[in-house]
């Protein structure tokens, strides 16, 4: 199965794939052991990004149509100081991509970025050993060596495991909100045209501070605090982590959400645009759960459920009254 991998994963990197070929390959990428499929897959990366028959422009163009992102090998970057790596591919969800970066010391070290495009999920270590899944349209920045912190920028949505290191707190930044934590397991969702910033704990606990608020807040294992961006407070409700962090397990799930909030949720989820045209299921509250369904199956549930119709007009899917 593995060269069947490579010649699926040939055909990809010189842009002759088939759509059928492409889905085929993300599964068997998706269904191989990690340990196999990371040397696998990095090794002939290397190969041909070091063979002649590539020019620059070729492996720039091959970069920049890779959409995702890939566990770093933490081992490699100490062996390959001050040269680029390319990070070792991880199967997530989708089949994932390169993320070059360079290691320097410490003194002129840079600030450690991952970019998840819409439609889109990925699974990162972080130079600390921190593990983080990351929602589609999202964007981290971890800044290392600073002020004996692990200092972390997000946009968009994040689940994280904390690598516990007393000596070191951990904080997540998203606006004028900062996440603190040791070692613990939450989730933040800060999308962007949003007026609120979600977070939600698993395990472990977090102290929520900033500039606007009047006191510090710590939430509990199953607690949501929902910070105002435009009243600049905090308020804390109890929540359902299954329903909170199943987009990292690859499950699309729903609770009493509005189906007009659904339908963002979908845009972001297969990276498409919808366009609802029936203001009267818009308020309509939903609750359910889709577990690695293309969005064709997801449409044609709807249909049946609310009696709608979809069609594709140019780039956007429009739902109408049936």
């Amino acid at each position: 199965m593995e060269n069947y991998i490579i010649k699926l994963y040939k055909r990809y990197l010189y842009g002759n794939i088939r759509r059928d070929e492409f889905l085929e390959m993300r599964h068997e990428i998706n269904s191989a052991k990690y340990e196999d499929l990371s040397e696998l897959i990095e090794n002939e990366w290397n190969e041909k990004m070091a063979s002649d028959i590539f020019e620059k422009k070729d492996k720039e163009d091959i970069q920049s149509k890779l959409d995702f992102y890939i566990l770093c090998d933490k081992k490699r970057l100490f062996r390959k100081r001050m040269i680029q790596v390319a990070a070792v591919v991880i199967p997530f969800i989708f089949i994932t991509s390169i993320l070059v970066f360079n290691y320097q010391s410490p003194k002129e070290q840079k600030d450690f970025i991952v970019v998840v495009k819409q439609g889109n999920r990925a699974q990162v270590t972080l130079p600390d050993q921190s593990r983080v899944w990351m929602n589609s349209n999202s964007k981290l920045v971890y800044a290392m060596g600073k002020n004996n912190t692990r200092e972390v920028r997000l946009t968009g949505e994040a689940f994280f495991k904390v690598f516990k290191d007393k000596t070191r707190p951990f904080i997540v930044s998203v606006n004028n909100l900062q996440v603190k934590v040791l070692g613990t397991s939450f989730n933040v969702k800060a999308r962007q045209g949003s007026d609120c910033i979600e977070t939600s704990l698993v395990e472990g606990s977090v102290k929520l501070s900033g500039e606007d608020l009047s006191q510090d807040y710590y939430l509990k294992p199953s607690e949501k605090a929902i910070y105002s961006n435009s009243t600049k407070s905090i308020q804390i409700v109890p929540t359902d982590n299954e329903v909170e962090t199943a987009w990292k397990d690859n499950k699309l799930k729903f609770k009493s959400e509005r189906f007009v909030d659904v339908i963002g949720r979908l845009e972001e989820w297969y990276g498409v645009k919808i366009k609802l045209q029936y203001p009267a299921i818009e308020n309509d509250l939903m609750s359910g759960s889709f577990k690695d369904e293309n969005l064709k199956t997801v449409l044609e549930t709807f249909k049946i459920q609310y009696h709608i119709r979809y069609e594709n007009k140019g780039d956007t899917i429009v739902l109408t009254k049936n």
